[in-house]
């Protein structure tokens, strides 16, 4: 092989190494199309960022849970979690104003253990008083529909549903336990 064709095959490796870091656009303007063309490409090299996996980034949901934030309507929104005696515990959208009636019918009821009188709600950040929990007796309402113990609930709250102190559920499952201690006990004698 002459030393002319080594020199041409050398060269058009470097061209080739040089046309593969250029950009789309040089690329193109190199080959002598104009801009408008090159926008072309400049379109398909924008890709959208992919974000993490949040179960709450549907369109409008925010990042952050503990502020408000709209829907595509307008309604002011927010984040509650609701936990303990309720039929769906979980985290919950619910508009700004909603109350506890509002919020134990999304969550499908409380459940019979629940202890309406030792309902909790912790905040995640303190009020101008300091004060993080608050204890709502629920009783009233539940009896008579006195909303008077209601207090207006902020983004992020917890509301947490205790199970009564002693039901009889509680003694049927310590039963239940029981009964399987002494069982297996007899089984190891």
């Amino acid at each position: 092989m002459s030393a002319f064709k080594i020199l041409a095959a050398v060269m058009i490796s470097f061209q080739c190494m040089a046309l593969s870091c250029m950009s789309a656009e040089a690329l193109a303007e190199s080959f002598g199309y104009t801009s408008s063309s090159s926008s072309v490409f400049a379109e398909r090299e924008q890709r959208p960022v992919i974000q993490e996996y949040n179960p709450l980034s549907a369109p409008g949901y925010p990042s952050l849970q503990n502020s408000y934030f709209t829907d595509d309507y307008g309604n002011i929104l927010m984040i509650v979690n609701v936990l303990g005696e309720v039929n769906r515990p979980g985290q919950i959208v619910v508009r700004e104003s909603a109350d506890f009636a509002t919020i134990f019918a999304l969550v499908g009821g409380l459940r019979p253990d629940a202890n309406l009188t030792k309902v909790l709600v912790a905040r995640q950040e303190p009020d101008k008083d300091g004060q993080q929990a608050y204890r709502i007796d629920l009783k009233k309402y539940y009896k008579h529909g006195d909303r008077g113990a209601f207090i207006a609930l902020k983004p992020n709250d917890t509301i947490i549903i205790p199970e009564k102190g002693l039901s009889l559920n509680k003694i049927a499952r310590i039963m239940g336990i029981a009964v399987s201690g002494f069982s297996i006990y007899n089984l190891v004698d």
